[in-house]
């Protein structure tokens, strides 16, 4: 008797165990459709299935046939949206292809594999629409330019939205008129890694002498005047903002720099042995900012030196500070090959070179070594 009541405990037991679990995994309620934000991105999930529609939805299934039973979309006249559906947690799962839009509705009808339909609108919390990305700072900084400059850098507080910025970026002159298309038009564009660097390029053909838009149009600069570059506040952010405010800056064009870069005229301010002072170098003319960061480096022996390098006001100082402190002895400035003016002048090679006597047929050295001393 004993044996058989503690039996009939196990088996209740047993019975509670297993019907607690059944209803763990099973959502409470009628089947709904919510919006799922536990993971890194939103996911589309109908919940409270019974166990019949479970096993009728496990297997197999084209995405046509999935967007038929579970469709998601940006409105009930568009095409579903792409993305893959599973079965997670007793719960059917759409995940779409690319995160969904903050602020957006999205239009969402399941039908069950018993033929029952739910239609749901869903969508994500909007975005605080306050702008707060500035335009930080526009390089070259110096006021006056050549008339042949090839590269503007623009630079953001934030990482900026995908869509391309020469629609947003405006050069007047003096006379508040817009310059036509000084601005060479590209595929690609260039953005540093998080976004927050946008290079602008003036349209070569018509900043070198020789071809023919320049005969045509004349340059983009003209020495003498001055411009106004205008970044326009539609220019949206990564956050689908605008900018804080619309930037501009005036400044004036010089005379067009025809000359190479000359290592010989750098004023070199050599660091004492024992400090971690900065190594400063002053250049007669401004450098190319994004060049400046990549294209300098510090080496002994033959060994590259660690440290830091920062670009001085105007861009006509370059500075490296060691990770340790310098050692007495002989170093060498490495400037590489791809290190510019702001008219795209290397050293020893200048950007205006005659297309039919050029100077450059020997094979340009990869880098030049600049020595220097510590005490």
């Amino acid at each position: 008797m004993i044996r058989s009541k503690s039996a009939a405990l196990a088996a209740a037991l047993f019975l509670f165990v297993w019907m607690a679990a059944c209803s763990a995994t099973r959502e409470e309620g009628p089947p709904r459709i919510e919006l799922n934000t536990a993971g890194p991105n939103a996911t589309v999930d109908v919940v409270g299935l019974p166990p019949a529609d479970l096993r009728a939805l496990a297997g197999e299934r084209s995405n046509d046939e999935w967007a038929a039973i579970l469709r998601v979309s940006v409105a009930k006249d568009q095409p579903p949206m792409m993305g893959s559906w599973s079965i997670v947690d007793s719960r059917l799962r759409f995940t779409p292809m690319f995160p969904l839009d903050a602020g957006r509705q999205y239009e969402v009808a399941f039908t069950s594999p018993n033929g029952g339909a739910i239609v749901s609108t869903l969508g994500l919390a909007g975005r605080d629409a306050t702008p707060t990305t500035v335009v930080s700072q526009v390089y070259p900084t110096a006021d006056v330019v050549p008339e042949n400059q090839l590269r503007l850098y623009v630079h953001f507080s934030a990482p900026m939205g995908l869509k391309g910025g020469l629609p947003y970026i405006h050069l007047l002159d003096d006379r508040g008129e817009e310059v036509k298309d000084p601005f060479l038009p590209l595929d690609t564009e260039f953005w540093n890694d998080d976004r927050t660097r946008y290079t602008v390029f003036f349209d070569p053909g018509r900043q070198k002498r020789g071809i023919a838009p320049i005969a045509a149009m004349g340059r983009s600069l003209t020495a003498g005047r001055t411009y106004t570059l205008v970044v326009d506040r539609e220019w949206l952010d990564g956050n689908g903002r605008e900018l804080k405010a619309p930037f501009r800056r005036s400044f004036r064009v010089g005379p067009a720099d025809l000359e190479p870069l000359d290592p010989g005229s750098w004023k070199l301010q050599p660091p004492a042995a024992g400090s971690r002072d900065p190594l400063v170098v002053t250049f007669p003319e401004a450098l190319d900012h994004g060049l400046l960061l990549r294209a300098m480096g510090v080496a002994a022996g033959g060994a590259a030196v660690a440290g830091d390098v920062a670009v001085g006001e105007r861009e006509l100082q370059w500075s490296f500070t060691p990770r340790d402190a310098w050692k007495p002895g002989g170093y060498d400035i490495v400037a590489f090959a791809m290190l510019e003016d702001l008219a795209g002048n290397r050293i020893g090679r200048p950007f205006e070179v005659d297309q039919f006597d050029r100077s450059d047929r020997a094979a340009e050295p990869e880098k030049t070594l600049i020595p220097f001393l510590v005490r």
